[in-house]
């Protein structure tokens, strides 16, 4: 049931807009994550996701039910952070699941040393606040979702039966299994440095947020090649998982470059490791995750024909935990194909 919600929430928001919006900047796009994308080609931690964004710089887009709850939330927060909020500059919403698996997923007793189960089916809003040509901005996003449920266990066990994998055993045991109500907000400045060309770009990015993953930090990330498309909506940095929201790109013209960064925060906690108010078969102590995270990834984006473009990238992060089996380094791919609308 809530699973049709936010899905007829995402399709009233996109159709209401599209009808109206034939000058508007807007991208669809379809994102999928997996830990075999990478060449370490394993099948634990964040091991998949599946997304869709719809993305668009119209009034009436950014005027959707969704979007306004989550301007409402930016106009109480952001002026606490230094930044009067004007009307954004551009808005996307995102339909999407991923889920997370201990190392040995054909075992169904719980490992006590190793990561729980955990998944998220969400709908995200992200706004936009810097212009075009500004040096520095502001990006949010807000989150409802709902952990526990069997969609992604469903999605997995599906896939893994048609390549001829592993069966994951182990779902029973998943975070606040049955399903428990989620949320996050986070806030991102962006400072956009004066090193940058047209075929070279960098900023540096501040971020934080509140909810299942609170934490704090900052990037570094970096453009090469053959650019059209707008700094201010190209934000691979606040990639959580497979929560793409706010750095999917929006196509401009002819595009072909290499991208990249590396970021540092500090995590203070999180749901998918320690569980929220629900009680849980598998759950982590504060004292067993790290705070510090560090994370590097690299990219390349290619465009095609009317309007379309496929990227892939590659993330590595340091272990969330501090020791025991689940202390290992993530590594997954992702792909990420959009069309200009």
């Amino acid at each position: 049931m809530i699973f049709r919600f936010l899905t007829v929430s995402l399709v009233a928001a996109v159709l209401a807009s599209s009808a109206q919006a034939e000058s508007a900047d807007s991208v669809l796009a379809l994102s999928t994550d997996n830990d075999l994308f990478a060449p370490t080609q394993t099948d634990r931690d964040y091991t998949a996701g599946v997304a869709i964004t719809y993305s668009s710089n119209s009034e009436e887009f950014m005027g959707n039910p969704v979007s306004r709850v989550s301007q409402g939330l930016d106009r109480f927060v952001l002026p606490y952070l230094g930044q009067e909020v004007g009307s954004p500059q551009s808005a996307a919403l995102e339909l999407g699941v991923y889920g997370f698996t201990p190392e040995e997923i054909n075992e169904s007793a719980i490992d006590r040393s190793d990561r729980p189960y955990s998944s998220l089916v969400y709908l995200s809003s992200s706004q936009s606040y810097q212009a075009l040509g500004v040096d520095s901005g502001w990006t949010t996003s807000m989150t409802l979702g709902v952990l526990g449920l069997d969609v992604f266990k469903s999605g997995q066990n599906a896939v893994h039966k048609v390549v001829g994998s592993d069966r994951a055993n182990g779902w029973d045991h998943q975070i606040s299994n049955g399903g428990e109500p989620t949320f996050r907000y986070s806030a991102a400045y962006h400072q956009y440095l004066d090193g940058s060309e047209s075929d070279q770009k960098y900023k540096v990015t501040y971020f934080g947020s509140v909810g299942y993953l609170t934490e704090f930090g900052a990037a570094l990330v970096f453009r090469d090649g053959l650019i059209s498309s707008p700094d201010n909506r190209f934000n691979p940095e606040l990639m959580a998982y497979g929560e793409r929201a706010p750095g999917v790109s929006a196509p401009g013209g002819r595009e072909n470059y290499f991208w990249g960064g590396v970021s540092v925060k500090a995590r203070a906690y999180n749901a998918f490791l320690q569980g929220q108010f629900r009680e849980s078969d598998h759950e982590l102590d504060a004292n067993d995750l790290s705070i510090l995270l560090a994370e590097v990834w690299a990219g390349y984006t290619h465009s095609f024909l009317a309007g379309t473009e496929l990227s892939y990238v590659l993330r590595v992060q340091s272990s969330e935990i501090k020791s025991g089996t689940g202390n290992r380094t993530l590594a997954w791919g992702g792909l990420v194909f959009s069309k200009r609308l």
